[in-house]
């Protein structure tokens, strides 16, 4: 959801109340709703998982809020907190004040390496997200030491939501270090017939661009295990799109409206850009 520019300042103000709520915990889900941004059923973690976004200026104190937020002061609040941030953040954190996303990398580097694994879980998704690769051709966000290896470490996490989350967030980082491990998976998760798991692997090898990972896209060019309306099947297309230019974009295009894959279809197509001439 985009916020129009002649409500900058009734936001700012609002925003802001919303931080303030609670010095010790504040409430991440009414700082979204502050901003305008839709939070239902499923709190700030729905609102991240689809796509919700807001225009700046985002005040520098509802970050620093959030940021408290994210610390250890329970997981639930811990979680919340972590996605509203991902959410006002933006991806590659573009709407962060200058030197604002390095106590957030730090602080999600934490969420990354703790106990509880829903927070491990929100922490690699929203780092992966707020210190994404650019598409929009400005530098990268400045990631904070360590904060790459512990989402690499998370590939090897034997609970599937957490490596999912991983995959994930090594996608959006376009860590071609991960690529190998990524195509491993790929292949195994395959030979499962786990198609969920397969397509989180092939959208992070696509994302990160590698030549290596090329071979996979021209097999699903043929072998017909893209073709589902899944989150598998649209993950091909991105694939063989992002790899062959094959006219895989206008299955997209039909896609980016869906109520299920929508978030996900738009997501690439961001990242295809706009489609050549």
């Amino acid at each position: 959801m985009i916020i129009c520019r002649p409500a900058a300042t009734a936001f700012v103000l609002s925003l802001l109340a919303a931080s303030h709520l609670s010095a010790q915990a504040p409430d991440g889900n009414a700082m979204l709703r502050a901003a305008g941004v839709e939070v239902g059923r499923d709190g700030a973690e729905g609102a991240f998982d689809s796509g919700q976004i807001v225009s700046p200026p985002v005040p520098g104190a509802a970050f620093s809020s959030l940021i408290v937020g994210m610390g250890p002061i329970g997981p639930k609040t811990r979680v919340k907190n972590a996605y509203a941030f991902g959410v006002l953040a933006g991806r590659s954190g573009r709407n962060v004040p200058v030197g604002g996303a390095a106590g957030a990398g730090v602080t999600l580097l934490q969420m990354i390496t703790a106990e509880e694994r829903s927070v491990r879980i929100a922490g690699t998704r929203v780092a992966g997200f707020v210190f994404a690769a650019p598409i929009d051709g400005k530098a990268a966000p400045q990631r904070p030491n360590g904060l790459v290896e512990a989402v690499l470490l998370a590939l090897s996490m034997q609970n599937p939501d957490e490596q999912a989350a991983a995959m994930e967030a090594t996608g959006l980082l376009g860590e071609t270090a991960a690529v190998p491990t990524l195509t491993e998976l790929y292949r195994a998760y395959r030979e499962r017939n786990n198609r969920p798991m397969a397509g989180r692997a092939l959208e992070a090898l696509a994302r990160i661009g590698h030549p290596q990972a090329a071979p996979l896209a021209q097999a699903l060019a043929t072998d017909g295990w893209g073709d589902k309306g899944d989150f598998a099947g649209y993950a091909a297309a991105y694939a063989r799109e992002r790899y062959l230019q094959d006219g895989s974009r206008t299955r997209l295009d039909a896609a980016k409206d869906s109520k299920t894959f929508g978030p996900q279809v738009r997501a690439y197509l961001a990242e295809l850009g706009q489609p050549r001439p």
